[in-house]
């Protein structure tokens, strides 16, 4: 059968094709049987079976390069270079683990700058939680899992402000307000708790990071096309 790719990310090695007949397959890079960059647009031949595509052939005189791409919101990858506005600014969609490593080490760096710049370092860090919750919402989308989930490492991080402040008043109150025991204690309690939601945030961090998305479309969208071009 003939058909057209819609998506494909080399990231997972995952793509989804339009067939002729009018319905969608899915497929991975092991149904190919060309050593050949592929991308959305391409004109393929393959044996449908069960909804997936299996032993795909491009089509002679195309390659990856040649076919032409505009941008389409909530769909990653469509832009001809970096796709910086899908990647920050865009909640909706998916994007692979590629992209969403590239977009927390931009973020990391661009947070260590901002650190130095008084009070509009600070503005602007406030404003990017934005930018990561839009990558961490692609990314849990990819999964099948709900956009809203990226809100945890901020959920965690404000019971981390709530119980520090607790533990830090409770050390002082048990010990009384002048001993430098009770400072101590405090602090120390504190610096735990601040501790362990380091780690928990982390952990989420590398699970977005490390986990697979969907091979086929979701509730969320087509499998997602790589952002970078590079």
């Amino acid at each position: 059968m003939r058909g057209e790719i819609l998506t494909y990310d080399d990231g997972p090695g995952a793509g989804l094709i339009s067939g002729d007949d009018g319905n969608r397959y899915s497929f991975s890079r092991a149904d190919l049987q060309q050593l050949v960059p592929v991308s959305a647009g391409m004109k393929v031949d393959f044996v449908p079976m069960d909804g997936v595509a299996t032993q795909v052939i491009v089509v002679a005189g195309q390659t990856a390069q040649t076919v032409g791409a505009g941008y389409t919101p909530g769909v990653a990858g469509s832009g001809s270079s970096f796709d910086w506005r899908t990647l920050f600014l865009d909640a909706t969609g998916r994007i692979g683990q590629k992209d969403y490593w590239i977009g927390v080490i931009i973020l990391f760096a661009a947070g260590l700058v901002l650190s130095w710049v008084p009070l509009i370092g600070t503005l602007v860090s406030i404003a990017s939680i934005y930018f990561g919750v839009c990558v961490s919402s692609k990314r849990l989308h990819d999964m099948g899992k709900s956009g809203w989930l990226a809100a945890i490492p901020y959920g965690v991080t404000a019971v981390a402000v709530l119980l520090s402040a607790m533990t830090f008043i409770g050390g002082m109150v048990s010990t009384g307000y002048g001993n430098d025991y009770g400072a101590l204690q405090g602090m120390g309690a504190a610096g735990a708790v601040w501790g362990l939601a380091a780690l928990v945030n982390l952990a989420f961090l590398i699970w977005l990071g490390v986990t697979a998305g969907q091979p086929g479309d979701n509730a969320y969208g087509p499998p997602p096309r790589s952002l970078a071009n590079f």
